[in-house]
């Protein structure tokens, strides 16, 4: 075989490796449908009404609950639809503080009004900045809340209402990918479960509370592709 023979089968060999091994990197690409992140982020709450009974009293106590903020923490496990939509469950915890606060004589001290919540969501992605690594989002989701509760702590005792109850929320943020795998997520949600009811549950209170849960938060999230 003569070197030009030999030089032109290495040239077409060559040329047939970086075509599979693109081949190869293009498949690797779309097969990294599946991701998962992890969560934490910054919550601040609207004030409460707590509509209050107990046994044996007639009527309704509503005093208005002070809020203040708080942490949220979670992880989600999601998929790509193709290039526009994915969907995706997660849990998060989120948490809001209160001062002082008396619900009734016998029911008072400071806390927090939390919750752990498992959700679906459904993501639309644009591509508003004109880049491959970097899309906007905007979701909807169906939220059940495993335990909303609020809690009053005085001398070292706690006294705790808790319930759970369904509802929606919204999301808006924008994405960074690194690479094929890696990306950044920087965005900010709306919770909302209205009217959950709140049993006491510790410490020696009574009654029920029945308040809306509606924290907002803003969230960075870090995330890997497979």
């Amino acid at each position: 075989m003569s070197n030009i023979h030999a030089g032109k089968l290495l040239a077409t060999a060559g040329l047939v490796m970086v075509a599979l091994a693109g081949a190869d990197a293009a498949r690797a690409s779309e097969d990294r449908q599946w991701y998962v992140t992890g969560t934490a982020g910054f919550v601040t709450q609207s004030d409460q009404r707590l509509d209050y009974t107990r046994p044996g009293v007639a009527g309704v106590i509503s005093p208005t609950l002070p809020l203040d903020t708080g942490i949220l923490t979670g992880a989600s496990i999601g998929r790509h639809l193709g290039d526009a939509w994915r969907v995706e469950a997660e849990f998060m915890y989120q948490s809001v503080d209160h001062p002082n606060f008396t619900l009734v004589t016998g029911t008072a001290g400071d806390g927090n009004y939390a919750s752990t919540t498992v959700a679906v969501n459904a993501l639309r992605d644009f591509d508003l900045f004109g880049s491959p690594s970097a899309k906007t989002y905007v979701g909807l989701g169906a939220v059940y809340a495993t335990e909303v509760d609020v809690d009053f702590e005085s001398g070292g005792v706690e006294q705790s209402f808790s319930g759970s109850g369904t509802g929606v929320q919204a999301l808006l943020g924008a994405r960074y990918t690194f690479g094929d795998r890696t990306f950044v997520d920087a965005g900010v949600r709306y919770l909302l479960v209205s009217g959950v009811e709140l049993d006491a549950e510790e410490g020696g209170a009574v009654g029920r509370i029945k308040a809306d849960y509606e924290p907002l938060a803003v969230t960075v999230s870090f995330g890997w592709r497979f």
